[in-house]
């Protein structure tokens, strides 16, 4: 990876020493780092996402604390994880590597665009929400697909497997108090029917029904959320590092410690990154809400969400534009998180505890 790179995402160095032995050390050096900022942020914050998938789906508003400990109980905050950590790190490398690239390729063939301008800033980031999302996608609607299970019929869009399910349970009638320990096995069974759908045997159903393309159902709505979002996110953070390094200058211009002087301060990246998740968080929530009903109908289509135009007609015939709102807060509550950690521990790995 260019040089470039480490001075646009937290460590400024020497531009003049590129050469293809650092290009492929940096490369690899980006790689590491942000495979394992991705497990680390998945791990800590998809309980969060969970939340947020579960209220932007819901038909009615949910509110978020009843929400999550009714998760806690049912034992649902961490479905859909394996999946989410198979394709996070491919995908947050793609698109941290993409970014990167794209900053510096841009600069060298359109010397207007330079690399720390706002401009370049949001045209790399476009590159990287479209490349990226080539392993997002897929992730998306299996994690979510996952994520929804077993949630109750009156506040989600139907689910085949949740409506069979319930079926069977009511054919169990407790008659006696030797029968009560056949209903509570049977309904255990059921529940764990209902929860081990596995990422390999969703994956197998819908390659199936739809072929390799309902594993990118959604695909150019989600450029439609991310791409706003990180043109947002990528304007804001660089120009609040940028803030950051000029009002640090002045201060280190005499101090002897090149090291520290080169690399922003781990807590100033955490709050660049935090202020710009949040911003960009909320403004991209409208259309996230249409994305994720669209993904999770992957299999049990209904005429409501056969489509994103009716899935939109429905959400304004229910609850008007505020429908399009629903989970804004449970989304900006896990993209702070999430992204600060990711990028806070991708820029530290960088600079110290990798290169």
């Amino acid at each position: 990876m260019a040089s470039s790179a480490d001075n646009d995402l937290g460590t400024r160095v020497d531009t003049s020493a590129a050469g293809t032995t650092s290009a492929t050390q940096g490369a690899l050096v980006n790689l590491m780092a942000s495979s394992a900022a991705a497990l680390c942020s998945r791990l800590c914050t998809h309980p969060l996402d969970t939340l947020k998938t579960r209220v932007q789906v819901s038909n009615t508003p949910l509110p978020l604390l009843p929400t999550f400990l009714g998760l806690v109980r049912n034992g649902g905050l961490y479905r859909g994880l394996p999946v989410a950590l198979t394709l996070s790190a491919p995908g947050l490398s793609v698109y941290l590597a993409a970014y990167d690239l794209s900053k510096d390729a841009i600069s060298r063939h359109f010397p207007v665009m330079r690399s720390d301008s706002v401009i370049n800033h949001m045209a790399s980031a476009v590159v990287a929400e479209v490349l990226s999302g080539l392993f997002w996608t897929p992730m998306e609607v299996l994690k979510q697909k996952q994520q929804v299970e077993n949630i109750p019929s009156s506040s989600a869009p139907r689910c085949s497997t949740t409506v069979a399910s319930k079926h069977r349970l009511s054919m169990v009638a407790p008659k006696t108090w030797l029968s009560s320990f056949s209903t509570v096995s049977a309904y255990r069974a059921a529940a764990a029917e209902r929860t081990a759908t596995s990422a390999m045997e969703l994956a197998r159903r819908i390659y199936r029904q739809e072929g390799l393309l309902g594993f990118y159902r959604g695909y150019f709505i989600t450029l439609g959320v991310f791409v706003p979002y990180s043109m947002v996110y990528f304007a804001t953070y660089e120009q609040l590092k940028e803030s950051a390094w000029r009002q640090r200058i002045l201060p280190t211009t005499t101090g002897t410690n090149t090291r520290q002087e080169g690399t922003l301060p781990f807590l100033t990246i955490v709050t660049c990154a935090a202020v710009a998740a949040g911003f960009a968080g909320g403004i991209s929530n409208i259309v996230d809400v249409v994305k994720t009903r669209w993904q999770i109908s992957v299999l049990a289509t209904t005429e409501e969400n056969s489509s994103t135009r009716n899935i939109v007609r429905h959400m304004l015939r229910q609850g008007g534009l505020g429908s399009f709102t629903q989970g804004m807060g449970a989304r900006v509550l896990w993209m702070i998180p999430s992204v600060t950690i990711s990028m806070s521990i991708f820029e530290w790995l960088k600079a110290y505890g990798i290169a």
